[in-house]
């Protein structure tokens, strides 16, 4: 199925057009895209590994899940439905952390964290997406994304938590 977004400028407004995923974003255009940090109610951080038959960034590690917004989808919305799809959990708790600009990706990032209670062996993978995660506790975590592929955006936001 083709993925469909809403078109926005640099200072987030929507654009009256769509975009569609695979095609050329036009110069000065962004699409928003969520990343969802997972906490669960014992402080521990989740981390799902990309599927090594991904075609951008196979093998790296990422906290929780993310992707694209949908158009005629609000941030939250698509984080809420991130989460479900490439973890299988539904948080307690969820609240927006950092809107972060990248221009060099077109891209507009929402983080969300998001706090998880229960069974910790009950995540699962999205087929074609995730093939393995691990919790770690937060005091792991500098080591953790030192010694294993992750984004640095991501590295950013987990450092903010730190500090």
């Amino acid at each position: 199925m083709t993925e469909i977004w809403n078109a926005y400028d640099l200072n987030r407004n929507q654009l009256p057009h769509l975009l569609v995923r695979g095609e050329k974003i036009p110069e000065g255009q962004f699409h928003l895209c969520v990343n969802v940090l997972v906490r669960h109610q014992d402080g521990d951080i989740l981390f799902m590994r990309r599927s090594a038959n991904k075609s951008l960034y196979p093998g790296y590690y990422e906290f929780g899940a993310g992707g694209s917004v949908l158009a005629g989808e609000d941030s939250q919305t698509a984080a809420l439905r991130e989460l479900k799809e490439e973890t299988g959990l539904v948080p307690d708790s969820i609240r927006l952390l950092e809107q972060v600009c990248s221009v060099n990706d077109q891209c507009h990032f929402d983080y969300y964290e998001v706090v998880v209670s229960g069974d910790k062996s009950q995540v699962r993978y999205q087929e074609g997406e995730t093939d393995a995660h691990v919790w770690l506790p937060l005091k792991e975590v500098p080591d953790f994304v030192e010694n294993h592929p992750c984004f640095n955006n991501q590295k950013k936001i987990l450092n903010s938590l730190l500090d």
